[in-house]
């Protein structure tokens, strides 16, 4: 039996971050400012958009160069067609869409838009995911653990909308240090019946819960600090070990692929 201890969720503020900045220096520097110090065992969780920001991935609109696939599909989904041709050069695979938005796979993630986005992205731009997450992850792990001397795990979370929900949640894109599946196969349920499939993504878990404190507007909340969380540190871990093949997974093997003429592979 696992004891489940108190969660706690500390904010971290940051100002606006300017394209270029060290990551590793603006988080140490934001931590400090609100007097905060990680502890062995803490996840820090920070947004997607800090990261992007620091590695300059963010598109000026007004110089990209439309494609024809990018036109047919901003008329078909109704979308900006600079923005279109933003996600078709970002996606791995484009499934469908609804009015504005494209369905898409990207770094083995079914997500909106690829994960361009508008939203809180300086006017007249677009904020792209980080070139590789997991890599981000890893190295302001690395930076910050020699920092405060202590072991820590890090994810790099964004928010994405689940299946015939309304709204958005919490969603890992990148993570270093620590395992992000618990592993109930074999358990015995309340009935004493073995576990056969499921696994929780606590990883997930630990971004939807990040996400609640950071909002989606103007919060300037770039990050929380997760303490007390049932993890298991372990450095060699990354996001890899969270994600499923389409052919695995129910929605992923149920989709039809290349709606309204949309399937782009890069």
């Amino acid at each position: 039996m696992v004891r489940q201890p108190h969660l706690t969720l500390i904010p971290v503020r940051f100002p606006t971050v300017r394209p270029g900045e060290k990551l590793a220096q603006l988080v140490y520097d934001c931590l400090k400012d609100d007097g905060l110090r990680l502890r062995r065992g803490d996840i820090l969780a920070i947004a997607s958009k800090i990261v992007s920001a620091c590695e300059g991935r963010i598109v000026k609109l007004a110089g990209v160069r439309v494609t024809a696939q990018a036109k047919r599909l901003s008329v078909r989904w109704r979308l900006d067609e600079r923005l279109a041709a933003v996600v078709v050069k970002e996606a791995d695979e484009i499934i469908g869409g609804v009015n504005g938005f494209l369905l898409t796979v990207k770094n083995g993630i079914l997500t909106p838009n690829a994960g361009v986005d508008l939203k809180n992205s300086p006017p007249g731009t677009a904020t792209l995911w980080p070139t590789n997450p997991d890599r981000s992850a890893s190295q302001l792990r690395r930076s910050l653990q020699l920092n405060f001397k202590t072991k820590i795990g890090v994810e790099i979370i964004d928010s994405h909308v689940t299946a015939l929900r309304l709204g958005t949640v919490g969603l890992t894109i990148g993570l270093s240090g620590f395992i992000p599946i618990r592993d109930y196969r074999g358990v015995r349920d309340l009935f004493g019946r073995a576990v056969r499939v499921t696994q929780a993504n606590v990883a997930d878990d630990l971004a939807a819960a990040a996400h609640l404190l950071m909002g989606e507007s103007s919060e300037h909340i770039g990050a929380v600090i997760i303490r007390g969380s049932v993890i298991e540190l372990e450095p060699r871990c990354d996001g890899r070990l969270a994600k499923l093949s389409s052919t695995k997974c129910l929605i992923g093997s149920s989709l039809v692929r290349g709606r309204g003429g949309a399937l782009s592979r890069n």
